[in-house]
């Protein structure tokens, strides 16, 4: 019986169970019918007389999805009707689409409206494809955003894709040709990367950052726009503005450097076509700081410094490793320190990580040998390095006669290593360079004082850092770079004397170098407010023995600066950004630089406020202190008095500048802006000679520079900049750029004076124009036209000059005469072959067209016995051809 009861008690417990399982599995069916009823998206519409757009955005508040378009596409249809209640989302679409060449389709939490027609563009080329890649993130942050919508505009099909957990996308077999890439990701201000190039050669990859907006997406649509125009730095709201690779080549007279790309923009002037040294709001070129990952770095030039101080002939990198960067004309944030004039913040690209890619170049100036891609299949490691040699010896005919042929190479590279939660990456430059001036055994063939020299300078500089940065979470990270830079710069001239004896006149050693520690903490609070902090080590390292005569007087041959030791300064930052409404944002910040050398200390803030009073209209107001060191043998003059070495300019304080900007903005349309930026700045603290007109405010450069010096002048420079700008759309672009400005100075002698670099005035107008031939080939054509006034001058003292056979000027009348204004054309002409797998490009880039000459001060003229202006005619044709594969 007990073995009955037992059984009968087991089947009552399995019926039981089986009870519960079949109304779990009826409860679980219930569960998910509901689920699909709620996602079928029943939406309720009643909209008269509003814009598709405005209908579309409707749509998406209440279906929970982001909608994707061409706004040329939707924008047309201004007045639309729909009446629909408890409608599923495709039934809405149809009826809301229905009679319109549009069509829709929806891929995951994205629906994309996109053309009915199946007709290609016309504009597109067809037939060869290449891959669109990329990474998008959080501006602020640098976290990178998971699922947000990159959509190619105009290509039909419409072609797009969603980045994946690392922020990534791919889209493959996109026509060369130009698109444009619009980014958008819910909760975050919508952009357009607008007329991206698509060759077959190489991948095209698109790095981004979206703004996160203040306000809800569904309660607000926000327009994506392209931000050609915007700085890459979130912390730049003024003076400040990007620069892409492309257009250090599209743009005529850039010879592919992004300095003389620099010239082309408002308040930037240039002083020779064979240098690259710029003056931005009529300060000295030596006041415009380079950074290269983030660090500051020396003179980053070919030759460098070698007609103006913060220049020479070309960057020491090619435009080929460079990404997107930003340049500042003024009021920069916070962290750019010891610079008055200006800021080049470079930044290297990392090496495509799918796959190797080659680039070769060669013309007039000489190769160039580019590689990049990962370590090894499969690895996200990745490496990019370039090579360049060049040499002016195959257009030596076309230089001025007895100029010396300069021949220069170079290496860049950068290596990146992606971690878990951040990367680590190593970037380097270096440089080789050699100009040799033939000596003129024959007096009778000289000309002037200059034939009686020669020379040979040989210059080496090299720069290298390892940069590691790291996730915090997803609102802070952590940078921080360790870099070691250095400079070893040998002059060697002689000079032959009045009985054919060649003697000494210059012998010049300088070989200084840095080690720089750079690291800042980011920070995002919200999506109103981000903090960024940060600190800058520099150790410097000098062994500097400079000698020259006085006035090329033999005898006079001596050693003004032999120092060899260290010294650094220290710099620390804070700035940060609130955004205090939707259309109105502040930022601010304080810089701190101490220079051990003298125990100098200054505290500079910056802040600025923008307000976009309307759509497409902002008013800006920055306010700046900015202060710069001297070059490093300015504070190591040495002079023997009494028998004793004193230092006179080892006491010097730090320069200083107060710059105010007033900025107004107006977005004309998608492809057109106008940007209005009245300026002041007031200069003081800076170093002259003690009892005259000298002043560093006007400094070039003078290899030989020996006086002594206190803080005892100032200066002021104020203007207006302009600039009208359509970015390149449907083939074509333009830029118009002008300044109408003024600069003075007052030194020792207390007499206010028109600086050297007060030109008055300067204007660019630059176009350009594309046009797609059949079999994927691209003919582009592209000008500009640079006026400007003349630099100002000192009269030439000719009684001394006309007896000693050498110019002298006249320095109590300092700067009271101007040299010509010249008008200057430059061409560039592209021819562009696309064939599967490899691109090649025709290349002809023509600097100064129409001889325009270029004056250089004045020259005592052997041949005739007069006094007489040095001019100079060049006209640089550089022909090149790079295929890339």
């Amino acid at each position: 019986m007990g073995k009955i009861k037992i059984k009968s008690e087991e089947k009552r417990i399995l019926k039981s169970r089986d009870l519960l399982l079949k109304w779990m599995f009826i409860l679980v069916l219930m569960f998910q019918s509901l689920l699909l009823s709620a996602q079928t998206h029943l939406l309720n519409l009643s909209m008269k007389n509003k814009s598709l757009s405005e209908i579309l955005m409707e749509i998406k508040k209440q279906s929970g999805k982001n909608i994707v378009y061409n706004n040329n596409l939707v924008e047309k249809y201004t007045s639309e009707s729909i009446e629909l209640k408890n409608a599923k989302l495709e039934n809405v679409l149809q009826k809301l689409l229905d009679r319109k060449d549009l069509k829709f389709r929806i891929v995951d939490d994205v629906i994309i409206i996109e053309p009915k027609s199946e007709k290609q563009n016309p504009d597109k080329t067809t037939g060869v494809s290449q891959t669109v890649k990329g990474n998008i993130f959080d501006i602020e942050t640098n976290i990178p955003l998971i699922g947000a919508t990159i959509t190619l505009l105009e290509t039909n099909p419409l072609k797009g894709a969603v980045t994946d957990l690392d922020g990534n996308f791919k889209i493959e077999k996109v026509p060369v040709g130009r698109c444009n890439i619009q980014i958008s990701y819910v909760g975050y201000q919508p952009t357009i990367v607008s007329e991206v190039l698509i060759t077959s050669g190489k991948e095209v990859i698109i790095n981004n950052g979206l703004k996160q907006s203040q306000v809800q997406m569904k309660e607000v649509t926000v327009k994506a726009y392209s931000q050609k125009d915007r700085p890459l730095n979130n912390m730049a709201s003024i003076s400040a503005r990007s620069f892409s690779v492309e257009e250090t080549r599209r743009y005529a007279g850039g010879l592919d450097d992004p300095a003389r790309l620099a010239s082309s923009f408002a308040g930037v002037t240039m002083g020779s076509i064979t240098d690259n040294g710029i003056v931005i709001r009529g300060n000295s070129a030596k006041g415009v700081s380079w950074r290269l990952e983030g660090v500051d770095i020396p003179n980053p030039n070919h030759f460098a410094g070698g007609n103006v101080a913060g220049g020479g002939i070309v960057t020491i990198f090619s435009s080929q490793m460079l990404a997107n960067s930003d340049f500042f004309t003024g009021a920069f944030p916070a962290e750019y320190g010891n610079a008055m004039a200006g800021v080049f913040d470079m930044k290297f690209r990392n090496g495509n990580s799918g796959k190797r890619e080659y680039t070769i170049q060669a013309g007039l100036l000489g190769i160039d040998l580019s590689s990049e891609g990962p370590f090894k299949k499969g690895s996200k490691a990745t490496y990019l390095f370039n090579y360049r040699y060049s040499t002016f010896g195959l257009i030596n005919a076309m230089l001025p006669p007895n100029i010396g042929i300069p021949q220069y190479q170079d290496l860049s590279f950068k290596l990146n290593f992606p971690l878990k939660h951040g990367s680590i990456s190593a970037w380097g430059i270096g440089s080789i360079d050699n100009w040799l001036k033939q000596r003129i055994d024959d007096s009778t063939k000289w000309v002037s004082a200059y034939d009686r020299v020669y020379d040979d300078w040989q210059l080496k500089m090299g720069a290298a850092g390892l940069t590691y940065k790291l996730f915090l979470g997803d609102r802070t990270y952590l940078n921080a770079t360790l870099a070691g830079s250095g400079t070893l710069n040998k002059m060697n001239e002689k000079r032959f004397d009045n009985n054919m004896i060649a003697q000494p006149n210059w012998l010049l050693e300088d070989n200084s170098s840095k080690i720089v520690f750079s690291t800042y903490l980011n920070h995002k609070f919200n999506e109103r407010v981000t903090l960024k902090t940060g600190l800058n080590l520099h150790d410097l390292f000098y062994n500097i023995n400079l000698n020259s005569t006085i006035n090329n007087i033999p005898s006079t041959f001596q050693n003004f600066v032999k120092e060899n030791g260290n010294s650094s300064f220290y710099e620390y930052y804070v700035q940060s950004k609130y955004e205090i409404t939707n259309n109105l944002t502040l930022f601010g910040g304080i810089n701190s630089l101490y220079f051990t050398l003298n125990k100098d200390f200054t505290l500079d803030p910056r802040a600025s406020i923008k307000w976009e009073f309307t759509p497409g209209h902002a008013f800006s107001i920055g306010f700046g202190k900015h202060s710069q060191l001297e070059e490093l043998k300015i504070y190591l003059v040495n002079k023997v008095v009494n028998g004793k070495i004193e230092y006179p300019n080892k006491n010097l304080e730090l320069s200083h500048s107060l710059q105010y900007v007033f900025a107004y903005d107006w977005r004309i349309n998608d492809n057109m802006r106008l940007k209005i930026e009245p300026y002041y700045q007031h200069l003081y603290n800076v170093p002259g000679i003690p009892g005259s007109s000298y002043s560093m405010i006007n400094f070039t450069q003078d290899w030989t520079f020996r006086d002594s010096l206190s803080n005892n002048s100032q200066g002021q420079n104020y203007g207006v900049d302009l600039t009208l700008e359509r970015f390149l759309n449907n083939g074509y672009y333009f830029l118009i750029t002008g300044s109408v400005f003024k600069s003075s100075y007052k030194a020792d002698d207390g007499i206010w004076r028109n600086s050297r670099f007060d030109k008055g005035y300067v204007a660019n107008l630059l176009f350009g124009k594309e046009f797609n031939l059949h079999k994927n080939k691209v003919f582009g054509l592209n000008g500009r036209l640079n006026i400007m006034g003349g630099d100002r001058e000192s009269p030439v003292n000719t009684a001394k000059s006309m007896q000693e056979k050498y110019v002298y000027y006249d320095d109590s009348n300092a700067f009271t005469a101007k040299a010509p204004a010249s008008k200057t054309v430059d061409l560039t002409m592209t021819y562009r072959i696309n064939k599967p797998k490899k691109s090649g490009v025709w290349a002809l880039q023509i600097k100064n067209l129409l001889a325009e000459p270029n004056y250089n001060g004045y020259t005592y003229n052997y041949k005739t016995n007069k006094i007489e202006r040095l001019k100079m005619v060049l006209i640089l044709p550089i022909i090149s051809y790079k295929i890339e594969f």
